[in-house]
């Protein structure tokens, strides 16, 4: 999802108090690592984007350029959320299928879907099953499965039912406190675990984007 005005806020707010840390990052405009990955065209633009201006998923750098090398147009990919995330697999992948809980930004992301992608609203209050049991009625099983919507805990437990045998799921912001519980319950299913840790686009603060696997899968881990 686009940044919202008070994340840009914060953003602008913190270099303009660390000045040694703006001088280091204006240094990088034209060249360097932020250059090269398009953090200052997300930062212009509120979009996750690459340099070129091209959609990318808002996982963190390491976990983008993992990917790029591993995706294939045989691949099918559930997406809990959607966005530039949608566009990204989209370009990449067979399919894509994303369910939005926000009117507004399914709209928007609606209008830029390809052929390959779909996106479906999720409205709680006309809906018989729950969130998290949206993918049980297509009765399909995926490649890869993305979290990075509301209610992840119970999504993570429930996604790993619609994975193909070589199938892995990919959960974002994994660093936060409230998953730890849930992520060590799927060591219990012979799932382990790759963390990339950086920076995502438009943002500073270190996070973590998590890819869980069993021995044979679909990524070649």
């Amino acid at each position: 999802m686009a940044l919202t005005l008070k994340q840009k806020i914060s953003s602008v707010g913190y270099l303009l108090t660390h000045p040694k840390a703006l001088q280091m990052i204006l240094s990088m405009k034209e060249f360097g690592y932020l250059s090269d990955e398009g953090w200052f065209s997300s930062l212009n633009s509120g979009e996750s984007v690459d340099k070129f201006g091209e959609p990318i998923t808002w996982f963190t750098y390491p976990a983008i350029d993992f990917l790029k090398e591993r995706l294939n147009k045989n691949m099918t990919v559930f997406e809990y959320g959607s966005g530039s995330s949608t566009l990204f697999f989209a370009n990449r992948v067979k399919e894509i299928i994303s369910f939005e809980t926000d009117r507004c930004w399914f709209e928007k992301v609606k209008s830029k879907l390809p052929p390959n992608a779909s996106i479906i609203l999720f409205d709680e209050n006309n809906s018989a099953i729950s969130y998290p049991k949206v993918i049980d009625p297509l009765n399909k099983k995926f490649d890869i499965i993305i979290v990075d919507a509301i209610e992840r805990n119970e999504v993570l437990l429930n996604s790993i039912n619609y994975l193909k045998e070589d199938g892995v799921v990919i959960l974002d912001n994994s660093d936060r406190d409230e998953y730890r519980n849930t992520m060590d319950e799927l060591k219990k299913f012979h799932f382990k675990r790759i963390d990339f840790w950086g920076i995502q686009a438009a943002y500073l603060n270190k996070t973590c984007t998590t890819i869980f696997y069993k021995s044979e899968n679909c990524l070649g881990i």
